[in-house]
């Protein structure tokens, strides 16, 4: 079966049950997708999904607000592995229950929640490590869902890149493009550190800056080097990401300021204005 139809499967199988489920994946790799599409397949789909990152947390029996609105729904626990040890046993207790005491009223509401989480650890081994608590595994763990990294996809990487070209240009009302042979041997032959994350990003720079309806290799942008801390995944301004793509294609098209100013749709001058600021430098 491929990696495709398989996340299908899995997603149906865990959208036909209420039982709580465990994603692990790497970053990038779909953990939240694979959340909300379980959530909207599920007999919960008419109530709320609501995503909740456990390193915001201070206290579990605070958020009265995120248990109000995920009632008859959905919660979903993003990376549930760093959650701390006395939110770890508040969350046993409020699972086995149901119930969290009003510290105003002294009285319990009763909630009916069902929970996902996500994670890119091995709960197993943070458990052995005493960093986890097994009882807290045990509950969130009735059905678990292990994502394949996109690298193992072989050529179905293809397709997801179809799907990402299709999903860009009909947003952004663009004539479709399509992948020549070229492009898609290098698109397959990378390792993708930040998963489908990154597939998209690619494809959608690579069509930002594409003037033709047929995409070649050397139009495609891809990290050097295969670094794991790759362009995608660093937290950066808007004026940074341009100046990194403004300086990859003035190293690839020697230099040719004017040359790259019509590749990319902008002004001489905001390249020139780019290197004055000292955002990007001219290669000797």
């Amino acid at each position: 079966m491929s990696e495709i139809k398989k996340l299908g499967s899995l997603i149906l199988d865990a959208s036909n049950s209420d039982q709580n489920v465990l994603i692990r994946g790497e970053l990038g790799s779909g953990k939240e997708y694979t959340a909300q599409s379980i959530h909207n397949n599920s007999l919960r789909k008419s109530n709320t999904f609501v995503t909740l990152n456990v390193t915001t947390i201070t206290k579990l029996t605070n958020k009265f607000s995120y248990l109000e609105t995920a009632d008859e729904g959905t919660l979903y626990l993003d990376e549930i592995a760093n959650l701390e040890h006395d939110n770890q046993l508040n969350l046993i207790e409020f699972i086995k229950t149901k119930k969290v005491k009003d510290q105003n009223s002294l009285k319990s509401k009763q909630y009916n929640i069902r929970f996902i989480a996500s994670t890119t650890k091995n709960l197993i081994e943070e458990v052995e490590k005493g960093r986890f608590i097994f009882e807290l595994y045990n509950l969130l763990s009735e059905m678990v869902i292990e994502l394949t990294a996109l690298r193992y996809f072989g050529e179905e990487i293809i397709d997801l890149a179809n799907i990402f070209i299709l999903d860009y240009c009909k947003k952004n009302r663009k004539p479709l493009k399509q992948l020549s042979n070229g492009a898609k041997k290098l698109l397959m032959s990378y390792h993708y550190p930040q998963n489908f994350r990154e597939l998209r990003a690619i494809i959608e720079l690579t069509l930002m800056t594409s003037s033709s309806s047929i995409i070649y290799p050397e139009e495609i942008y891809l990290p050097k080097g295969n670094q794991a801390e790759c362009f995608f995944s660093k937290e950066k301004t808007l004026k940074e990401y341009e100046a990194e793509i403004v300086s990859h294609f003035l190293e690839k098209y020697d230099n040719k300021v004017y040359y790259v100013a019509e590749k990319l749709g902008i002004s001489k001058n905001k390249i020139y204005n780019m290197i004055n600021q000292g955002l990007i430098k001219l290669e000797e």
